[in-house]
């Protein structure tokens, strides 16, 4: 049987790191400057949506 690899960090830990490589990921996939395609605004979408969704997750945890 394969157990679970046991990790020190609790949830709350784990939705903060997502936001912040999040954030970094944001910071890569700028759309202020040049010719903006589909793709590009759909990642920043998403992005934002899960931002928003995590944000969501961390005042519930509050």
């Amino acid at each position: 049987m394969i157990t679970p690899i046991l990790s020190s960090a609790n949830w709350t830990d784990t939705l903060k790191a997502r936001k912040n490589h999040l954030t970094a990921l944001m910071k890569i996939v700028d759309i202020k400057t040049g010719k903006v395609s589909i793709v590009q605004t759909l990642t920043v979408n998403l992005i934002k949506n899960e931002m928003s969704y995590i944000e969501d997750q961390l005042k519930g945890r509050k």
